[in-house]
């Protein structure tokens, strides 16, 4: 019996190649992982031997990606094509749209629920990550969106929730309550871009940041399910810590306020203090600790940003947990806490002890 050499053309070779590439590669972005700070760390991928020809293929591949870890800035601007609505009263949908990163911008991959989302979309900037806050929440359900173009404001509401966000604001809103980061909301180009931190806790989403690798994975939760500041913050203690805040910083500037409040619930949690906000406030047992107390500024109505600043404080924001002192060199009557106590830091016209 003859039996005949089978002999592959150079083309159908090619051809038989690119389809086993093709293959490896779709049983490779097939696989979910599911991570944890501490697996994800640790975990190490072995990879089988494979073909010359194969290797150089998913070599190429990864290139692809790695190529988005480079700094933004190189290019200065990332150009994406839009498929969706738009915050942008100039932009049209199916318009490339570009996003000025600043200098020094980096790359993030993000993810939601293992899927990668907003692909050249998230960056880096300043040591924290922004996204563009519609084409973000547009991602966890159907919200009705609308931007302000005179005060840059954009609300989004949908089922039990509404969140507000302004350019300038080291803050968003939503429910009413206060989410801050320190960190402002950016305008790049007409989009209005967020601190990936707060719009995950808006749409009640927990995030996972893998530190030095510029990425970040989110898993949805029900954004439905936050609550609203009326039934969040406990009001008798709202009432009281506005006002204290109000009463020994007002014209401190918005941190100041801040670590005001921080010192009073510091010393709630404290056991060398009564475990009340108010109860912190009217302590007597060593003299009058706040001197609002005593002059009656206390019972004035509170400012705005001290309201403000009280919701960041129950809300569990915290310049330090150290300080439980503080007071003003300038105006202060006795430096005995400057003396005796350790020194935290300084905002405004104020510093923070121990």
């Amino acid at each position: 019996m003859n039996r005949q050499k089978l002999r592959i053309q150079p083309k159908e070779r090619t051809r038989l190649l690119q389809s086993a590439v093709a293959a490896v590669l779709a049983v490779i972005s097939a696989v979910t992982f599911t991570l944890a700070p501490i697996t994800l760390a640790t975990v190490q991928v072995t990879a089988a031997p494979l073909s010359d020809e194969i290797d150089t293929a998913l070599e190429r591949s990864r290139s692809v990606e790695a190529a988005e870890a480079d700094t933004l800035a190189q290019t200065s601007a990332v150009t994406v094509t839009d498929h969706g609505p738009l915050i942008s009263l100039s932009a049209r949908a199916g318009s490339v749209v570009r996003y000025p990163y600043p200098s020094g911008a980096m790359a993030v991959s993000l993810y939601k629920d293992g899927k990668r989302i907003l692909s050249g979309q998230c960056a880096e900037i300043g040591g924290v990550i922004y996204v563009p806050v519609q084409r973000f929440a547009d991602l966890f359900g159907s919200f009705k969106t609308t931007y302000e173009a005179a005060t840059e404001r954009v609300t989004i509401s949908g089922k039990n929730l509404y969140i507000t966000v302004k350019v300038g604001d080291p803050y968003i809103t939503c429910n009413e309550r206060i989410f801050y980061t320190g960190h402002t909301v950016l305008s790049l180009g007409g989009w209005i871009f967020v601190p990936l931190e707060s719009m995950c806790r808006a749409l009640d989403a927990e995030l996972y940041i893998r530190k030095g690798y510029y990425e970040a994975y989110v898993t949805s939760g029900d954004p439905s399910s936050i609550p609203w500041a009326s039934s969040y913050y406990n009001e008798t203690d709202l009432y009281w810590l506005s006002r204290i805040i109000s009463a020994e910083s007002r014209g401190e500037p918005f941190r100041g306020q801040i670590a005001v409040g921080n010192v009073i619930l510091n010393r709630v949690r404290s056991s060398q203090f009564p475990n009340t906000v108010k109860g912190v406030i009217f302590d007597n047992k060593y003299g009058t600790q706040f001197s609002p107390t005593a002059n009656g500024t206390i019972y004035n109505t509170p400012t705005a940003s001290a309201v403000m600043a009280a919701k960041i404080c129950l809300e569990g924001y915290s310049l330090s947990t150290r300080m439980i002192y503080f007071y003003n060199p300038a105006i202060a009557t006795s430096s005995w806490i400057g003396r005796t106590r350790p020194y935290v830091m300084t905002v405004g016209n104020h510093k923070f002890y121990a």
